[in-house]
C-alpha cells in the first residue's frame, strides 16, 4: 500500500518519529532565520494520547511548511505556538491553522487561546497585530552564566527529588506562588511528572515544605521553571 502525500491542513492526533524529526527541521530553520528560541516540545507531541486534536500542520507538496501546537495545559484557557517556513509566508497558511485551532477551541470549549510570539519576531509580531490579538502578559528567559555563592545560609534547608507523593506540597506552593488552581495545578504536575526529561524538586525547612522548583532538560540546555517560595519564606536567600 502507497503512503498518501500530504497536502494543505491536516489535523494531527499522534505522531511517528519521521514526522517529528520533520517538526525539529520546521523549528531550526524558523529559528535560525530570525535569531529565535521557539521552543516546540517534542516529547509532548509524541506523548499525544489520540483522544482530540491539540495539533495543526500545513503541507505543500508533502512537505511540512507550517505547524500549529497547542499545549496540553489548562481547560478554559490554552496557549500554543506556531511556525511556518520563511519562503512559504504571506500566503495565509498561518492564518488556516489558527482558524482550524479556533474552531477546535469552540467544539472544546476552551474560553481563550494565548499566542506565545518572541517580541524580536517580526512576522510573528506582524502578524500578531494583523489578527488583533491583545498583549496580555509577558515571559522573561534568563540565562545563567556566571553563578556566584550569596554567602552562607544560616536556617536549614533541604532540596530533594520530589515524586507523586508530593504533588500535594508542590501544587499548593505553585499554585499560591502564581494564582492558579490547586487541583488544576496537582493535574498539570502529575502529567509533567510523565514526561522523563522534567524532574521536580521540593525544598523544606524542617519538615514543612516552603519553596519547589523543575528541572526541564531540553536538547541543548537545562530549564528552570515554576521557581516558587512560600511568602513568609521570601527574601531569606
Amino acid at each position: 500500500m502507497m503512503n498518501m502525500v500530504r497536502e494543505g491542513l491536516v489535523r494531527q492526533r499522534t505522531w511517528s518519529e519521521d514526522e517529528l524529526s520533520e517538526a525539529r527541521r520546521l523549528l531550526e530553520v524558523c529559528n535560525a532565520y530570525e535569531g529565535l528560541s521557539l521552543k516546540l516540545d517534542v516529547w509532548m507531541l509524541r506523548s499525544r494520547k489520540g483522544n482530540e486534536v491539540n495539533d495543526f500542520l500545513y503541507y505543500e507538496d508533502g512537505k511540512l511548511v507550517g505547524l500549529l501546537a497547542l499545549d496540553e495545559y489548562g481547560a478554559r484557557d490554552k496557549e500554543f505556538t506556531g511556525m511556518v517556513l520563511p519562503e512559504y509566508r504571506r500566503r495565509g497558511i498561518f492564518s488556516k491553522l489558527l482558524a482550524a485551532a479556533k474552531e477546535e477551541a469552540r467544539a472544546r470549549r476552551i474560553e481563550r487561546l494565548i499566542l506565545i510570539c518572541e517580541r524580536f519576531s517580526r512576522s510573528g509580531q506582524a502578524f500578531v497585530e494583523a489578527c488583533g490579538a491583545i498583549y496580555d502578559f509577558s515571559e522573561h528567559k534568563m540565562v545563567l552564566a556566571d553563578f556566584k555563592e550569596r554567602g552562607e545560609y544560616k536556617e536549614r534547608i533541604s532540596l530533594r527529588k520530589a515524586g507523586p507523593e508530593d504533588v500535594e506540597d508542590l501544587a499548593v506552593i505553585t499554585a499560591t506562588s502564581f494564582g492558579h488552581s490547586i487541583e488544576g495545578t496537582k493535574r498539570n504536575i502529575l502529567r509533567n511528572m510523565e514526561n522523563p526529561h522534567v524532574q521536580y524538586y521540593l525544598g523544606k525547612r524542617g519538615e514543612e515544605a516552603v519553596g519547589c522548583l523543575n528541572l526541564d532538560e531540553g536538547e541543548k540546555e537545562f530549564g528552570i521553571y515554576a521557581f516558587a517560595v512560600l511568602l513568609p519564606y521570601r527574601r531569606r536567600g
